[in-house]
């Protein structure tokens, strides 16, 4: 397969190499900045786009790697054909952005966090959707080059996703960070906090996530929230999320 790049962040980084990796050719790399491209299509031997107008047509896939507040201006300036597919890499946007540029479009969302410095997207939740059933076979074809667990979801059902995938992933990685904050000031090694972190994802295969709450706010244990509160005397943003969250384990305890 030949593949255009039009980006040159994390995702279009990590799925360029990938792809590059797995045999398929990438024939060229375009992105706002030009170092930026150069940079990634040195890793991948492709060529650079060294403006939107210079995209050459013929590649089997265009892949809109971009951030989310970039789609909108990107696509604007992309005219590629009625035969060429172009697919964006974005959770929460709509595929219909892309009828105007390409004959026929789609989603290819990576459901993961992603930094250029992974040698792949690794396990992944391929999320797909397209503007026909023919496109859609095609999406699916190439989501099965990176992942075997794919998933179809229109663009109502992607942006659920998108949320629910804050919730459970970048809030949470906010808090280990936080954790970490005050792993770091307090001397403490914030390695020894991961036995329980991945015992607590590896529960949630076997176990609902209610059955697993645990800890002071769910047993209404106000001695220990105050212990713990006086620990974050001086990590005021710690205590205010400490805070609104026991509240929130202590309502939903409560209609249980």
């Amino acid at each position: 397969m030949q593949v255009t790049l039009i980006g040159s962040g994390n995702v279009a980084t990590v799925m360029g190499k990938q792809l590059c990796s797995l045999g398929h050719r990438i024939m060229q790399v375009y992105s706002r900045d030009t170092d930026h491209a150069a940079a990634l299509a040195k890793q991948i031997s492709a060529g650079v786009a060294e403006d939107i107008s210079a995209i050459r047509a013929g590649a089997d896939m265009y892949l809109l790697a971009v951030t989310d507040d970039a789609v909108h201006t990107t696509v604007a300036s992309l005219q590629l054909g009625p035969d060429a597919l172009l697919v964006h890499t974005a959770g929460s946007i709509s595929k219909d952005i892309l009828k105007n540029a390409a004959g026929q479009y789609g989603v290819l969302w990576p459901m993961k966090m992603i930094r250029k410095s992974m040698p792949s997207l690794g396990e992944v939740l391929m999320v797909i959707d397209a503007g026909s059933a023919a496109t859609l076979a095609k999406v699916k074809e190439v989501a099965g080059i990176f992942s075997s667990n794919i998933l179809v979801a229109d663009d109502d059902k992607r942006g659920q996703l998108h949320l629910l995938a804050s919730l459970t992933a970048n809030f949470s990685n906010h808090l280990y960070h936080l954790a970490e904050t005050y792993c770091t000031q307090e001397g403490i090694d914030f390695k020894n906090l991961l036995p329980i972190i991945k015992a607590t994802v590896d529960n949630l295969g076997y176990f609902h996530p209610a059955e697993m709450q645990a800890g002071p706010a769910f047993r209404g244990d106000a001695v220990t929230i105050e212990k713990h509160l006086s620990l974050l005397e001086n990590y005021p943003d710690i205590a205010g999320l400490y805070k609104a969250l026991s509240e929130s384990i202590r309502l939903v305890a409560a209609r249980q």
